[in-house]
Formats: C-alpha cells, sequence, structure tokens
C-alpha cells in the first residue's frame, strides 16, 4: 500500500509563486553585485557540468561576473517542493555576445532570505 501524497495547499501555492518570482528578479538583477548572498558554503552548483560547492562558486565568481553584462529571462517557472520551491529560469546571457540559458535552482526561505 502507497503512502499519501500530500498536496501543497492553495496558499502554499501562491506564496511558493510569490517567493520564487521575488527570488528571480533579485537573483539576476543582483548577479554583478551581491548575488553570493543567495549562496551557503554547502549549496551545491553545477556550473557547465562541473560540479562544486557554494564556496567554491563564489570564489570563481567574481571572474564570472567580469565577463557578464547581463541577463535577459525570457520565462520561469516555480514548483512546490515540500518546504522548498524548485525554480527553473530560462533567457538570453550577455557573455561576449548572446547565448541561450536555462538554470534550475531549488531554493528554501529562511526568514526574509531565500537561499540556493
Amino acid at each position: 500500500m502507497q503512502a499519501a501524497v500530500s498536496l501543497p495547499t492553495e496558499q502554499r501555492i501562491t506564496q511558493t509563486l510569490f517567493q520564487g518570482d521575488k527570488f528571480v528578479d533579485q537573483y539576476y538583477r543582483s548577479f554583478g553585485k551581491s548575488v553570493g548572498k543567495f549562496y551557503t558554503p554547502d549549496t551545491r552548483v553545477i556550473w557547465n557540468g562541473a560540479g562544486m560547492t557554494g564556496a567554491q562558486f563564489l570564489q570563481a565568481l567574481p571572474q564570472l561576473q567580469a565577463a557578464l553584462s547581463g541577463f535577459d529571462v525570457t520565462s520561469y517557472d516555480v514548483q512546490p517542493f515540500g518546504e522548498l520551491a524548485m525554480v527553473s529560469v530560462s533567457g538570453t546571457v550577455r557573455l561576449n555576445g548572446k547565448a541561450q540559458f536555462v538554470q534550475y535552482f531549488v531554493v528554501k526561505k529562511t526568514g526574509s532570505l531565500t537561499y540556493i
């Protein structure tokens, strides 16, 4: 016998959508300046196929930020995932020209901060 699946309530879905909307706006707006606030040292990051910790990503971040001139987010989706939210984002990154990108995040809201 399978365990019953607990579906999110309408209120939880609304909160998750608001959290995801706010996260996408803040993350991409702050990428050139203070995006590090979204990462903890234990965050797991896969960047261009290379796995690393949040601490390692933050060490590499200044070089990446220097090469980027911005993002154009064309779409995103937010799904509740227990107490977390799964956020998928697609758009164009301006990095020595333009290239398409897709990023996936699992985020957790702790107080007023959202962490990856």
